[in-house]
């Protein structure tokens, strides 16, 4: 204790030394420079001040960093700050980090004014088909007037009256209050009697009639998502129609949620704010289309969140349908997201061949449109997207058929569907000018693994074998395949019709190299990552992938991981896209 006093009398820099060491720096350049001599302390110590001023100015760009979820790497370059020698890495990192927060407050922005593009493009799709139903009305008037029975007129589910032209009921007013415009008719039409199920379907129908039977009880609120025209304003309409049926002293509101925004815009903050809250206070079933247009004004997210509250609190139900989910929603409301994640998500999934056909079938009934078989497996192997798009089709056929006085062939039919290149037959073609090379491992960037078997169907026609391990039911993807691969469903479910396996890393990479000795090139798609990662953790799935890339680059195969993602923190995703080669076909 008496020889260090002295050092400090005989040293005055060991003071100042112990002076930065206590604001937190490492002071290993200062020690070693006063062990040299006068003349190398000196210099070290101008050099270590100005340095750490220059730590001191990082800090305070960090400080005032938008966080958007980057506390991690913040994080991680605060931990560099108390050491002078790594400042050309931390500059690095920041301008790194500066560039990452630019591109996602563009990202952000993008998809903000793509929400609102796809908002002017719904608006202007509603008036188009509004037109088409016209010219398609007017051309079939004549087979009317010709002695067949004019179609009963549809009825109100509130009143039981006759709706117009238009769908709309005379009797009844728009919203539970005259003057607040934001609410239309069900669509008594759409009911569950004529929701054709399929595998990528049965459950989210299972549970609208659940709800419909039992409302404001264990699924509450409950959302229906899926791409466009999959059937959510169908299991909507159907719950309302339903419950009407069994009370038709109910409030069934059905409210398209373009027109929420635009009454919220109009009524401004006063008494018809006030006026259009209690409308919808008043419902005993709110149920609300394309949820994800919410996202272009604030205040209706706000007035959802209050909605939702006093509904499930009075035991009411809420139904909401939209095109994602909450979290893919650019601009949505975390108290709204949260709200809804106290009920049930359940989604839709595109229909199968099988599901294709007896939709068809259906519309085809309805319509009194003669198909042959031939006819409709045609029509459903180049219509895949979703039910809407297959009965514009029919329409298309009814339209064309009747005005060019002919009868409806496959040769007809064939002329009309040339112009639509069918989903599965443009992949193909993007898919075409991708390369991959054995012993090479790919993350795959799309929203859900359709390119990917895309791939791995054109691999194997070049003879490669495939395994795909999945988190879909195989039975939704064995149609997407010429020749069908080995397939594992990846769950922790057993299955009679399926060959499964579960979510254990050393499982799947057993799977794996037991795929991999078998003779010839080969192909592994693997689908699930964030399932897997929700079932262990992500740094145990990165040693997983880490260990796969490595035997992968000393075989014949090809291995390639599907990821949406969205689906996983930016961070992680970062990570991924370093450990392997990325195809983004997002």
């Amino acid at each position: 204790m008496e020889e260090a006093e002295v050092d400090a009398e005989v040293d005055p820099n060991i003071e100042r030394i112990e002076e930065w060491r206590r604001k937190g720096f490492k002071v290993d350049t200062l020690e070693e420079a006063r062990r040299k001599g006068p003349q190398a302390t000196s210099t070290e110590f101008a050099a270590f001040e100005h340095d750490a001023q220059k730590l001191k100015q990082f800090e305070a760009i960090l400080n005032n960093f938008p966080v958007m979820g980057l506390e991690q790497e913040i994080a991680e370059i605060r931990t560099k700050l108390d050491d002078r020698t790594r400042i050309a890495e931390i500059e690095s990192d920041i301008e790194f980090l500066q560039e990452k927060i630019r591109r996602k407050i563009q990202k952000r922005k993008d998809e903000e004014d793509s929400i609102k593009q796809e908002l002017e493009k719904k608006r202007r799709d509603e008036k188009a088909a509004d037109v088409y139903d016209l010219i398609l009305k007017y051309q079939t008037t004549p087979d009317t007037e010709a002695g067949e029975a004019p179609k009963e007129a549809q009825k109100c589910p509130k009143c039981g009256g006759d709706l117009d032209e238009s769908g709309v009921c005379p009797k009844c007013p728009a919203g539970p209050e005259e003057g607040l415009d934001f609410s239309k008719p069900l669509m008594s039409e759409l009911r569950f009697d004529g929701f054709v199920m399929g595998p990528g379907s049965k459950f989210a129908a299972a549970t609208a009639v659940a709800v419909a039977e039992n409302p404001g009880k264990t699924y509450n609120p409950l959302l229906i998502f899926g791409g466009s025209g999959l059937g959510k304003t169908h299991l909507l309409s159907a719950i309302g129609c339903h419950m009407l049926k069994k009370d038709p002293e109910l409030s069934v509101l059905y409210v398209p949620s373009d027109r929420l925004v635009d009454a919220v815009e109009k009524c401004g903050t006063g008494d018809g704010l006030r006026r259009l809250r209690d409308a919808l206070n008043q419902a005993d079933l709110l149920l609300l289309d394309d949820m994800q247009f919410l996202a272009a004004n604030d205040r209706a997210q706000g007035e959802m969140v209050y909605v939702i509250d006093r509904m499930t609190e009075s035991g009411r139900q809420a139904v909401f349908a939209s095109d994602r989910l909450p979290t893919q929603i650019p601009g949505f409301n975390d108290r709204l997201n949260a709200r809804i994640q106290k009920g049930l998500t359940v989604d839709l999934q595109p229909p199968d061949m099988e599901t294709r056909i007896k939709i068809l079938k259906l519309k085809a009934q309805e319509k009194k449109l003669k198909l042959s078989d031939e006819i409709l497996e045609y029509i459903a192997e180049r219509v895949t997207l979703n039910v809407r798009e297959l009965e514009s089709t029919l329409n298309k056929i009814i339209a064309f058929s009747s005005i060019m006085k002919m009868d409806v062939d496959l040769n007809l039919v064939s002329d009309i569907l040339k112009p639509m290149a069918p989903v599965q037959e443009t992949r193909k073609e993007i898919m075409k000018e991708v390369k991959v090379t054995p012993g090479h491992c790919y993350l795959i960037e799309e929203e859900k693994p359709m390119y990917s078997n895309v791939l791995l169907g054109r691999m194997m026609a070049e003879g490669y074998r495939g395994l795909v391990i999945t988190r879909m039911n195989p039975s939704r993807i064995k149609d997407e395949f010429k020749e069908v691969p080995q397939i594992l469903w990846l769950t922790d479910k057993q299955s009679s019709m399926e060959n499964t396996v579960p979510p254990s890393l050393e499982m799947i990479i057993h799977k794996i190299q037991e795929f991999m000795s078998g003779e010839g090139n080969g192909m592994v798609v693997l689908d699930g990552i964030q399932y897997l990662a929700s079932n262990t953790n992500f740094d145990a799935v990165l040693r997983f992938l880490r260990s796969l890339v490595d035997e992968i680059s000393e075989s014949e195969c090809v291995f390639a991981v599907s990821l949406s993602p969205q689906t996983m923190k930016e961070q992680e995703t970062s990570i991924l896209e370093r450990e392997m080669e990325v195809l983004n076909l997002t």
